[in-house]
């Protein structure tokens, strides 16, 4: 199996599986469990952190995130991060991640009056249709501010955004 970049702890993950005993997902569908990287698993905590997990195998297939900060800073890159790897793409991992994160930040504060940001490349269709499929609505699309850290970091001049308001 590939490397993977997690953008949330910096670092190259090799996908693994994980022992029976350690699996307790923070929330869990049929298929996939949310499992948390973070040691504090609250959900109010500003930053939360998940490797997605399949619930037959215990095969880490993803992973993704919420963060808050101010909602001017977050917007060009959004709040919420995720990826699948590779060989566990286009199978619907990422819109079922997603659901899940929504349900456990049903009662976030910041999410609430915020709604959760998911941005992404002009080009990544799927991407688009997982924020699409979860309820997220096109709020902006066009150049990054060159101020922006995004573009200064990431180099990422163009990005479309969509907003999945929640609703306590």
């Amino acid at each position: 199996m590939s490397e993977f970049y997690d953008y949330f702890s910096k670092q190259r993950i090799k996908p693994s599986s994980i022992h029976r005993s350690d699996y307790h997902p923070s929330i869990a569908n049929s298929s996939i469990g949310l499992l948390s990287r973070s040691f504090d698993t609250d959900i109010s905590s500003s930053f939360l952190s998940f490797d997605v997990v399949l619930n037959d195998t215990l095969e880490r297939i993803g992973n993704i995130g919420f963060h808050d900060s101010s909602f001017e800073e977050l917007f060009y890159g959004g709040n919420v991060d995720y990826a699948i790897y590779d060989r566990f793409q286009k199978q619907g991992y990422g819109t079922q991640s997603l659901a899940l994160l929504k349900e456990l930040l049903r009662d976030n504060s910041y999410a609430i009056k915020n709604g959760l940001l998911i941005s992404t490349l002009p080009e990544n269709i799927y991407s688009q249709r997982v924020a699409i499929k979860n309820g997220g609505v096109l709020v902006y699309e066009g150049q990054v501010p060159e101020d922006n850290l995004l573009y200064q970091l990431d180099h990422v001049k163009e990005v479309k955004v969509y907003q999945i308001q929640m609703k306590k």
